[in-house]
Formats: C-alpha cells, sequence, structure tokens
C-alpha cells in the first residue's frame, strides 16, 4: 500500500485514531491522580486507590483498592477500605431518558473506633459531596454492596470492646426516581447480615433521596445475638460475665421534613451469670462471683415468666433543621447513642 498516495481525509481519520488510542491509554492513570488528589483534600483524611480501570465501550470504570483513613486511625483500621468498586451506566434509564449510573461495592470495611469517633469533627457535608463527586461523577440510581463489613472498636475500654457487622448485602433501587411511581418514599433500601455472636440482621428502608434532608421509614431486626460474644462489651458496661443467653433487637424509624422519632427495643432471653467454678478464679474472685449470683438472683426476680424475656424500649427523637449544627452528625449521634442505651438499659435490666 502507498501510504503517499492517501488522500488527507484518511489521515486525519488515522491521527484521530491513534489519538484516541493514546488518550485511552492515559486515561486511566489520569483519573487515577484525580480521584487520589481529591481523597486526601478531605478535611482530615488520606486516602489513595491501587489501581482503575476504564471500560468506554460499556460506559464504566473500576476501583481496586480504595482506601480512605483518618489521619488519627492506626493503619491497620482505617476508616474505610474497598476491595472493588464498579461503576457503570444504567442502560435501562437510558432508554426512559435519564443519564444515570449502578454502583457494585464488593468487599467493603467500615472501622468505627471510639477514640476518632467523634463526629463534630468529622469534615462538612460539602467536603463529603466534592470527595464522593471525584469517585462517582454521575447521579447513582442503584447501589448494590456485597459482602460489606462494619466494626466498632473501643481500644481504650477494659476489656477492648470490638462488635462487627459482617456479610452485609444492602440493595437500593430507584434512588434517582427513575421509575417516578408518584410515591412520597420513592426508593427501597434492603439490607442484610451476620453479627458478632451469630446475629442475623434484616433491615429495610423506604426513601426520598433527593430532599435536602431526605424523607424514610425504617424497620430493622438484629436477631439470636449470643450474648456470650458480647461478654467484652457487658464486662466494660458492668462488670460480669454473661455465661449464656440471647438478644433480639427491634427497631423502627421515620423521618419527615427534618425531624425523626422512633425507638430502639432489645429483648434479653435465657440469661444466665454465674458459672462459680469459673467465677471463683477468675480476678475478683470469691467476691465477682457472690456478685454474680446476686445478679441472676435479680434475673429470674424480673424475667417474664412465661416469656423468659427481659424487655424495655428506648425511644428516638431529633430535628435535623438546626443550622448550627450538621443534620448528618445530629442524626448519626442520637441513633448511636440510642443503640448503645437500649443494649445497656437492657443489660442493666439484668444485672443492676
Amino acid at each position: 500500500m502507498n501510504w503517499r498516495r492517501l488522500k488527507p481525509g484518511y489521515w486525519v481519520l488515522i491521527g484521530v485514531i491513534v489519538l484516541l488510542f493514546i488518550i485511552r491509554l492515559m486515561l486511566p492513570a489520569i483519573v487515577k491522580g484525580y480521584v487520589n488528589r481529591k481523597l486526601n483534600e478531605l478535611p482530615g483524611y488520606t486516602g489513595h486507590v491501587n489501581d482503575i480501570d476504564i471500560h468506554l465501550i460499556r460506559g464504566a470504570y473500576a476501583i481496586d483498592g480504595l482506601v480512605l483513613r483518618k489521619k488519627t486511625d492506626p493503619p491497620k483500621y482505617p476508616f474505610l477500605k474497598i476491595e472493588h468498586t464498579d461503576l457503570s451506566l444504567e442502560w435501562k434509564a437510558i432508554f426512559k431518558g435519564r443519564l444515570v449510573g449502578e454502583v457494585i461495592m464488593n468487599e467493603p470495611a467500615i472501622h468505627i473506633l471510639a477514640e476518632t469517633a467523634d463526629i463534630s469533627k468529622e469534615p462538612a457535608k460539602e467536603h463529603w459531596t466534592r470527595t464522593l463527586k471525584a469517585l462517582m461523577p454521575m447521579t447513582i440510581n442503584r447501589l448494590q454492596v456485597n459482602g460489606g463489613r462494619i466494626a466498632y472498636m473501643d481500644f481504650a475500654a477494659k476489656p477492648d470492646i470490638n462488635l462487627h457487622i459482617q456479610n452485609m448485602q444492602l440493595t437500593a433501587l430507584n434512588l434517582a426516581n427513575v421509575e417516578k411511581n408518584g410515591e412520597a418514599l420513592p426508593s427501597t433500601v434492603s439490607l442484610t447480615g451476620t453479627s458478632i455472636g451469630n446475629g442475623k440482621l434484616k433491615a429495610d428502608m423506604k426513601i426520598n433521596v433527593l430532599k435536602e434532608i431526605p424523607d424514610f421509614r425504617l424497620s430493622g431486626q438484629l436477631t439470636t445475638v449470643k450474648l456470650t460474644s458480647l461478654n467484652d462489651f457487658i464486662e466494660a458496661k458492668g462488670k460480669i460475665d454473661v455465661e449464656k443467653g440471647t438478644l433480639d433487637m427491634y427497631s423502627e424509624l421515620e423521618a419527615k421534613s427534618g425531624k425523626f422519632n422512633g425507638y430502639v427495643k432489645p429483648f434479653i432471653k435465657g440469661v444466665k451469670v454465674l458459672n462459680w467454678k469459673k467465677d471463683v478464679k477468675k480476678k475478683g474472685g470469691i467476691f465477682q462471683a457472690a456478685k454474680e449470683a446476686v445478679v441472676g438472683l435479680f434475673v429470674k426476680a424480673v424475667q417474664n415468666p412465661k416469656t423468659k424475656k427481659i424487655a424495655t424500649k428506648v425511644p428516638i427523637s431529633g430535628n435535623l433543621n438546626n443550622p448550627e449544627t450538621s443534620g448528618w452528625q445530629t442524626f448519626v449521634g442520637v441513633l448511636r447513642n440510642a443503640f448503645i442505651k437500649a443494649f445497656t438499659q437492657g443489660i442493666d435490666g439484668t444485672i443492676n
């Protein structure tokens, strides 16, 4: 083939193809540098991604090895770690005239450390928004999480507290209201998981994320948690050991126009707090064993004789409209305190 005889138009076409090829080769490195820069611009945090792969044909890109850590976090426990994230166009939404995306996250892990969990020091909403847009530049309509894990750790407590929920599966649909179903809460979220002590987590939510302060209605339950798996937490709060028993926890929560209310209700069943042979040998000896014997008698006194359950109920309420505070910080703080209070009140009903 005589290249000199090619018409100018062909040379232009060849030039465009070569240019696109070069851009395709360089694009992942460019995007990776941009994302890493944005992660490190989040106040109080550092972050990076190991690799980014771009799939132009299907309108998608993948992120491998995303890590986001608070500057005060130990290296072993970054705030967020995601093994693999895939973001792509949701093609069925395109046929409905909407350009939105779907995200699949594989094995994300969140570590919450008590000593660095001061919500008042968290970045403002605008900072989080900019970071999320760097990672996910399009509006998300569908979100799926596979094999997620969330852990709460307090290494200042005695003994150390390490609580977690793993094997989390989350599916969120119609977040951008592509379906336009006319409902006040058009999006659905479902969540399952397994907690420490082999508890079963199940939650369902209807939500409108398009509002500045989302409205939602949530119901959830965590059942058949073995209390012995929570002994570190119970010892830190009540200074005793639980020999057996199970915990069920139920909650409903609703938010509308910035105001939210609901409850957390734990049920503690079949609890036993005394094993003489084991407890007398522990630190505290006969006096600790005697204390736990009295606790055991109190448990029998307050249990419902028909159901063998001990129950309490903790209300949840708050207002997200206060301009002086972050709505998200207020919500998380109230919710966290309510769940801890609900559990410790349930325990207090058995050990005080």
